[in-house]
């Protein structure tokens, strides 16, 4: 058969092209092997901590992370569920993209900046320091924080809150790079306060911080105190603060004086000064405390202490340096002293400054040309068994008191437990007593010729006296007598000052050079008892700088003392007499003698008041 006569034969059905398409074998992308990848990572890891380190791995999760970073998440979070172990702020590392910059302790750095900030509510002071508020959830409930970024306590918390939230661990370098990131979003971008150191005041009132966890504080007015869940003023704390006494109403001041010894006739000027260290806004006298060995000075200033400002180290010893007051100073709201036998001038003039607020500066740790201020405004508590205030300056701000011999003791353990019994209802007795006070402070008037150094504390004083019931005037006037029982002690630690009431009190007075007054004050003390010492100026200069600062406590005393402050032909002029109230300079040797004495005769005339 010929090729054309060949039969047709039925040609194969054309294939359709979906079919094709079905049939052909299936590629899987690369998000389908980084998935498997990932679930392979997800079973491994259940026991092997150290699955995802494998370099396919690592190239998988980096191409999650790339792509989807809310399933990247996913995967880390279930990496840490499945095991522990798995250091999942390390796979952050290790995944970064190429676009990505720094090494992986700036990375964390960055992430807990941002975190921090989102959680803070970061601002500064006047001086432009850092801080940050933040609340806390504490049983059941929130309280708000103060912190200043720089602290311990806040640090603490920047640990805390990068272990919680993005399972690091940081070093010392990333809490430090944290810190110096949120201090300068402070102070660039955050709003100016005022901190407040266990006081403050607002327009509310007077405001007394608790130091308890909940961060309360106990705001005072002159219609009463309340404790406040959330005070106005930014607390800011250390971490040797302790908690006051929760105050209780209907308490009784007469439960604190077995806790204290105290004489009788000075529990009015101690409780001005207690109810004195509740303000901010006025200057603070010193308190001294006076007292052989065993008249529990130490264990009277703490329990002051404990209703003032209570802190882990209640007394320190002595300073060695003016800087280590001003620390101390900017650390606590009291600056507690005790077992002194003596203070240098430097830190006399260092505890002046401090009570009615000042401050220091000094060199910039590791710079050149800053200065690092402190500034301080604190009550001063100090005790020595002899008086350790000479100085004139600081005694005019001092209230010195003489502890007297203890008849009767009590343990050390019965006395804390007296003390933790009764210290709600004292701490409320003494606010109580703040309120009053405060009711009845715009009322009083003392004349302003009448006032003395420290005008606000007298001011206290005498309306404490009066809203207890007082004659108006008695306070003020016990007060103007203990300063000047205070004054025998700055006459008998001053050769100058010894000298002058001395050529007083034989009727002498002179006007003219102070070199001619030094010839007669040398000439006047070879024939006396007084001895010159090395304290005796060496010039005249030195006689007018030793008139200048014994010139109040002369005056105290009746005795005019006056110098000009500028320099004739013949040099410098002053003026020694007898002047208005002068009183003879009788045992004025013997300071703490004359004083306790002086205390003694007081006690009769002393006017009990109705706490």
């Amino acid at each position: 058969m010929s090729y054309d006569e060949q039969p047709l034969q039925p040609s194969a059905p054309i294939p359709d092209i979906g079919d094709l398409v079905a049939d052909a074998p299936t590629v899987p992308s690369q998000a389908d092997d980084d998935a498997a990848t990932v679930e392979r990572i997800l079973s491994a890891s259940v026991t092997d901590p150290t699955a995802y380190l494998a370099k396919d791995s690592l190239d998988a999760l980096r191409r999650t992370r790339e792509s989807d970073s809310v399933e990247y998440e996913r995967i880390r979070t279930l990496l840490k569920s499945v095991n522990p172990r798995i250091r999942v702020t390390k796979l952050d590392e290790l995944t970064q993209s190429a676009a990505e910059t720094g090494h992986g302790s700036e990375s964390l750095a960055s992430r807990l900046t941002d975190l921090a900030a989102e959680r803070c509510e970061l601002w500064h002071d006047a001086d432009g320091n850092g801080y940050a508020s933040l609340d806390r959830a504490q049983d059941g409930g929130t309280h708000r924080e103060h912190w200043l970024i720089e602290s311990r306590g806040y640090r603490e918390w920047l640990g805390w809150l990068c272990h919680t939230e993005l399972d690091g661990a940081p070093a010392s370098e990333v809490i430090k790079a944290t810190c110096n990131a949120l201090i300068g979003k402070a102070k660039f971008d955050g709003e100016e306060y005022e901190p407040a150191k266990r006081v403050g005041r607002t327009e509310a009132g007077y405001w007394i911080d608790l130091g308890d966890e909940q961060w309360r504080a106990v705001l005072i007015t002159a219609a009463g105190w309340r404790i406040c869940e959330a005070p106005d003023p930014r607390f800011v704390r250390s971490r040797a603060m302790r908690p006051l006494p929760l105050p209780v109403c209907g308490g009784s001041l007469d439960t604190i004086w077995p806790l204290l010894n105290i004489p009788k006739e000075d529990r009015d000027l101690l409780l001005a000064w207690l109810i004195e260290c509740y303000r901010c806004d006025t200057p603070y006298p010193a308190l001294e405390l006076i007292g052989e060995h065993g008249s529990a000075k130490s264990t009277t200033q703490k329990t002051l202490r404990t209703f003032i400002d209570p802190n882990k180290a209640m007394l320190r010893g002595r300073p060695k340096a003016v800087e280590d007051v001003y620390v101390a100073a900017g650390a606590n709201h009291v600056v507690s002293l005790e077992n002194l036998s003596g203070i240098s001038p430097e830190i006399s003039d260092a505890l002046c400054t401090i009570a009615t607020g000042g401050g220091t500066a000094g060199r910039q740790l590791y710079t050149n040309g800053e200065e690092h201020i402190i500034e301080a405004h604190n009550p001063v508590m100090l005790n020595g068994i002899g008086a350790v205030i000479t100085r004139p300056d600081l005694l005019d701000r001092a209230v010195a008191i003489c502890l007297p011999k203890i008849e009767q003791r009590m343990t050390a353990a019965e006395h804390r437990e007296q003390l933790d019994r009764t210290a709600g209802e004292i701490m409320g007795a003494l606010l109580d007593l703040f309120v009053r006070t405060l009711a009845k402070l715009p009322t009083v008037r003392i004349d302003a010729v009448e006032r003395p150094r420290m005008a606000d504390f007298a001011m206290l004083g005498e309306a404490m006296h009066q809203s207890c019931g007082g004659t108006p005037g008695a306070w003020l006037k016990r007060y103007v007598a203990h300063r000047q029982e205070a004054v025998q002690r700055t006459i008998d630690a001053s050769p100058v000052a010894a000298a002058c009431l001395e050529f007083v009190a034989g009727g002498s007075r002179y006007a003219g050079t102070v070199k001619g007054l030094l010839e007669r004050l040398e000439r006047q003390s070879s024939a006396t008892s007084i001895e010159r010492g090395d304290y005796w100026p060496k010039s005249p200069k030195g006689l007018a700088d030793a008139l200048r600062r014994a010139a109040p406590a002369l005056r105290q005393l009746g005795v005019h003392v006056e110098i000009d402050g500028k320099p004739k032909r013949d040099g410098v002029h002053c003026e020694l007499r007898q002047g208005v109230g002068y009183v003879a300079p009788d045992g004025a040797n013997n300071a703490l003698a004359s004083s306790r004495s002086s205390q003694a005769s007081r006690a009769g005339d002393y006017e009990e008041m109705t706490l």
